[in-house]
């Protein structure tokens, strides 16, 4: 069990997510008390977008600057682009009602992980970030929303690359 816990301790996020393990990041586990404490969740057609928007109150609360939101590209769109010291930091946000058949994360496959990277490479050169001496990393917010409780917020920090 000791050599478990070791392994796991050194493993990356990708490395946890793989193994189904969701470890929180340093900011760990938050049930939202501040962001939606009198709100009733959101009808399932806009629990997306108010999902996104407690995601966005959830990162400027921790810190980053939101750079955008909903950035559309030919093929997809980056949920949110925000700023945390010198680093570029681009957002997935997945939220669900349950994590009944799949945790929200395990949704972001390689192939969307892939279109993610393509389409923040667009947006970090057109912007020229390169030349201002930012770093791009890219995370993953989950949002599990039963109806009848608060969210559960998990941040993933450099949840791939």
């Amino acid at each position: 069990m000791q050599q478990l816990c070791s392994t796991l301790h050194n493993a990356t996020d990708f490395h946890r997510m793989q193994l189904g393990l969701y470890f929180h990041c340093l900011i760990g586990r938050l049930f939202c008390r501040g962001y939606a404490a009198s709100k009733k969740r959101p009808a399932k057609d806009q629990l997306g977008e108010a999902g996104e928007k407690l995601a966005v109150q959830f990162l400027k609360a921790n810190g980053y600057q939101i750079i955008a939101r909903n950035v559309r590209f030919s093929f997809g769109e980056i949920d949110v682009i925000a700023q945390s010291r010198k680093t570029l930091v681009f957002v997935e946000v997945k939220t669900r009602q349950s994590a009944g058949y799949c945790h929200p994360v395990e949704v972001v496959d390689a192939k969307k992980r892939q279109n993610i990277k393509q389409m923040a490479m667009q947006y970090y050169h057109t912007k020229k970030c390169a030349d201002k001496g930012f770093a791009m990393r890219f995370d993953i917010i989950t949002l599990i929303w039963p109806e009848s409780d608060q969210p559960k917020i998990e941040h993933f920090v450099d949840a791939f690359r």
